[in-house]
């Protein structure tokens, strides 16, 4: 019995021991299973993903250059559009376009700008919203013969950017080639500039000082000679009633001396005062906007011991002229009323709401009542987007704060020794219409 019982235990044992030796293999097995059917996913997929994420890379990579080539062509056209405005000439535009062009790299490769007309990569043109102010900007281009002619007007200036088979630099290879049959890749741009309407406030001198004008008369020269009084009186320019002289209707000291000079001792153009140099100049200035597409209107603010809102915004510039016409120069300088007689008149009901805003302040002198300009400069800032320039005339005007003012209002201070420079100041602030990108 004891055998036989040794026998069975024995027999447990090694059956017990062979179902959990069973028990540890099974699991394996599953696992080998799992295994194998994971590698044949991969083994499927992995040229899928492949395939997927060199799409993904080059997709990102034609993204990227599509980037590029915007940022590079809206900066050839702003640069293009502002030399347009600046200058009045077609070929510095274009010249100006080409150089901002290839300042900027499309994939590693500078953008390069033919401006021959034929390629039509910059182009003149105008805009227009003919559905309305709520409505986009639409460009007809102009042929570039005739606005360099200036038998056609043109306000926009067109860059097409390109990295294509035709272009000067060429297409763009793929980082990882031949996905989808493709080895390389091609890229357009367009952007237009244009320039934009204006509402102008101009800020005029019109102080005591002036109205001097300063003769400096050469040896031997005297506008008091008795024999120049009776040649005045001859001409017309004086009247002599009982032995003493008179000026004539319409005669003042100065006028009398600018004939003296000119007429009798014929020293060549008569000293003028800084008022005639100012009148020469603000006339030279509308004559620059008068012949652009764009609309302007201009207002005539005027200061001295005061201010006054002399011509409101006026398309019209003949009222411009004539309201201009019956100002005349005295008392002190009060430049930062004048400003803000000038920020009235961007304020009225004359100011379009989509139309930039430009104050130009001029003064041959030093501020003297009133409020500080400068202070005015930051609270029209606080009111109004203006951009303000100054000019200052003479080597007794004070440069330093125009400076200032300048640079509070985001413009140019410009300074004039002589009346030459003064029209030319003018000008070229005329010239100088704010340009947009519309496209």
């Amino acid at each position: 019995m004891n055998r036989l019982q040794d026998v069975n235990n024995l027999y447990s044992i090694g059956r017990i021991k062979y179902l959990s030796d069973q028990r540890r293999e099974k699991p394996h097995s599953r696992r080998n299973i799992h295994r194998g059917s994971v590698l044949t996913v991969v083994a499927f997929l992995l040229p899928v993903l492949t395939l997927l994420a060199a799409f993904c890379i080059n997709t990102a990579q034609i993204q990227l250059a599509r980037t590029e080539l915007m940022v590079a062509t809206d900066a050839a056209a702003k640069a293009g559009g502002r030399a347009f405005s600046e200058l009045q000439s077609t070929d510095d535009a274009k010249l100006a376009a080409k150089v901002t062009a290839a300042r900027n790299l499309v994939q590693g490769k500078r953008l390069r700008i033919r401006t021959a007309d034929s390629t039509n990569e910059i182009e003149f043109g105008r805009t227009d919203q003919n559905a309305g102010q709520q409505e986009r900007y639409r460009f007809t281009k102009v042929a570039t013969k005739a606005v360099r002619d200036q038998s056609s007007l043109a306000n926009a200036v067109r860059v097409r950017g390109r990295r294509t088979t035709q272009s000067k630099s060429g297409t763009i290879p793929l980082l990882l080639p031949g996905i989808l049959d493709r080895d390389q890749f091609e890229v357009q741009q367009d952007a237009i500039a244009m320039q934009v309407d204006r509402d102008i406030a101009l800020v005029l001198d019109r102080s005591g000082s002036m109205g001097e004008v300063f003769f400096d008369w050469p040896r031997g020269q005297s506008p008091w000679d008795r024999s120049v009084l009776d040649s005045g009186v001859r001409n017309g320019i004086l009247i002599r009633k009982r032995g003493n002289y008179y000026y004539a209707k319409g005669v003042s000291p100065t006028s009398y001396q600018q004939w003296v000079w000119q007429s009798y001792y014929r020293n060549g153009p008569a000293p003028t005062s800084p008022w005639e140099d100012l009148l020469v100049a603000v006339e030279a200035f509308l004559g620059v906007l008068e012949p652009t597409c764009q609309e302007e209107q201009v207002a005539i603010a005027s200061y001295a011991s005061d201010a006054t809102l002399n011509s409101p915004l006026d398309k019209d510039y003949r009222n411009t002229r004539n309201r201009l016409a019956n100002l005349s120069p005295y008392g002190m300088t009060a430049i930062g009323e004048g400003m803000q007689c000038g920020l009235d008149a961007l304020k009225r009901d004359e100011a379009r709401p989509y139309a930039a805003k430009t104050m130009v302040v001029m003064t041959d002198g030093i501020h003297n009542t009133g409020i500080n300009p400068d202070r005015v400069a930051e609270e029209i800032q606080t009111l109004l987007d203006v951009v303000i320039h100054t000019i200052t005339f003479g080597e007794s005007a004070d440069q330093q704060l125009m400076q200032t003012v300048a640079a509070i209002g985001g413009g140019k201070h410009y300074h004039a020794s002589d009346a030459q420079e003064l029209v030319s100041i003018f000008e070229e602030i005329a010239n100088n219409l704010p340009t947009i990108l519309i496209d």
